[in-house]
């Protein structure tokens, strides 16, 4: 498998999706077939700074490739539509990441999807087929 990364540098208060993954909760997300961009916006300093932020994203892209099973049972059946719904179809997600430590990519989908990311079988169900970055550096001020 052969993973292409892609640096793309944004101006500032454009840039791909601002989704933690380790903050996801355990709800099972739609997919999103409609394309809408999205965006980041720089901090705005209420005493006249703002040091300079950057920020770092993933896109995963990925494809579902057996079943999953989902973190909460409540949430099971979704997971289960959305599966059948996108079997082998190629998905992707963006996701905030900390360039300062190893991204566990699969443990990342599966986390963002809302999948149990402590069953093995889950692990086997994901392959990610690329990974493309981007990072959007925010200006300091005077």
């Amino acid at each position: 498998m052969s993973m292409n990364k892609r640096i793309v540098f944004l101006a500032p208060l454009f840039a791909a999706a601002s989704i933690y993954a380790t903050d996801a909760v355990s709800a099972v997300p739609p997919v999103d077939g409609a394309g809408k961009p999205a965006y980041t916006t720089c901090p705005v300093s209420t005493t006249g700074v703002t040091p300079t932020s950057i920020y770092h994203f993933d896109k995963i892209i990925f494809t579902i490739v057996g079943k999953l099973q989902a973190a909460n049972t409540a949430d099971q059946q979704a997971l289960e539509n959305l599966v059948a719904n996108n079997f082998k179809k190629p998905l992707d997600i963006k996701i905030l990441d900390n360039p300062r430590t190893v991204a566990d990519l699969k443990g990342k989908v599966l986390t963002f999807l809302g999948a149990d990311p402590k069953i093995p079988d889950n692990w086997l169900s994901i392959e990610i087929t690329d990974v493309e970055y981007a990072a959007v550096v925010c200006p300091k001020t005077p």
